[in-house]
């Protein structure tokens, strides 16, 4: 790392933003759970936005809350009572004072289908709560922990909820290594063997659509590094042939090692990974989110490299890899 390592910019690895057909689309981020207090009047919802659909009820200032991660804007909590939500983070802090509510167990977060029809997902880890929603066989959540036999899962449309155990396919043990997430970024300022990418047109034709959004925002092109595209292709088929699904491999570590190993100088570098079926999906994704978006629109970064792999699970893994020198 140069000395400019003091302006680090990091937003890394817990952050994830989902893809499928239909999109995940918020940053969602999970983490150890953190215990708090609301600090005004804040509105108890199931969904990250500020419609009346959304709302549940309004807490009081000094609400003990525990914090089990975060969409966008807004915590994911869990009461007292033990009824969970998420709340806008401007009305919350953290205080560490400990909230006497059942134990949350926090996973690595996974995918699990639902098993039937009309499955419910519920405000609290019991039938004793309200109905949050339902859902069909075949539907998918995301799933970021545990209250009893209960999962805390986010659905497609990003509803926030609890599901029973039993009523989803999924293997908890299995977790840490089904984290089928399908978007993610990552950034941070200063700091193999490549292969030929899936399809040159497609490269190309990622490369032309970025470049347009740059144009449109004012900034220089991106200019396509061949050393640093390499790096990106390796990457995306690492984490096809591996089955994981993030920034650090296990084969070549974080991708700031791996620009480094493979002879990449930079002054600032970053990296946005994606899981999609189509193309223009996985973009517009992208810029729909203000993390993701930030490396593709940050005037620190001159030149990029795009990795490109197929992919059963996503249809196709992509990898950008920006720096600037």
């Amino acid at each position: 790392m140069k000395n400019t390592k003091n302006i680090i910019i990091v937003i890394i690895a817990i952050m994830f933003v989902i893809l499928f057909s239909t999109i995940f689309a918020a940053t969602i981020t999970h983490f150890s759970p953190e215990y708090g207090v609301t600090t005004a009047n804040v509105n108890l919802r199931n969904k990250p936005n500020t419609d009346y659909s959304s709302f549940i009820r309004t807490l009081d200032p000094n609400t003990k809350i525990k914090l089990v991660g975060s969409i966008d804007n807004f915590y994911i909590v869990q009461l007292e009572n033990n009824e969970v939500g998420i709340i806008s983070k401007e009305y919350a802090k953290v205080t560490g004072e400990n909230v006497n509510a059942l134990t949350y167990t926090d996973y690595s977060p996974f995918h699990a289908t639902v098993k039937g029809d009309n499955t419910i997902v519920r405000g609290g880890p019991s039938t004793s709560f309200r109905v949050y929603g339902k859902l069909n066989a075949g539907d998918q959540v995301y799933v970021i922990g545990a209250i009893d036999n209960f999962l805390l899962v986010i659905t497609q449309d990003n509803l926030v909820g609890m599901i029973r155990e039993d009523l989803l396919e999924c293997n908890l043990e299995d977790s840490n290594n089904n984290s089928n997430i399908a978007q993610e970024n990552t950034n941070e300022q200063e700091n193999t063997t490549p292969s030929t990418p899936d399809s040159n047109a497609n490269i190309e034709y990622i490369l032309s659509k970025l470049n347009e959004i740059r144009k449109e925002n004012g900034l220089p092109l991106f200019t396509l590094d061949s050393l640093l595209t390499a790096t990106a292709q390796t990457k995306a088929q690492d984490m096809v042939a591996n089955n994981y699904f993030s920034h650090t491999s296990p084969t070549y570590g974080n991708p700031f090692e791996m620009m480094q190993n493979a002879g990449v100088t930079y002054k600032a570098a970053g990296e946005n990974i994606a899981g999609n079926n189509n193309i223009d999906d996985a973009i517009n994704s992208f810029m729909k989110s203000s993390e993701h978006s930030q490396n593709i629109l940050s005037n620190s970064f001159n030149y990029i490299g795009i990795g490109l792999e197929k992919s059963e699970t996503y249809g196709y893994v992509i990898v950008l890899m920006f720096i600037g020198k």
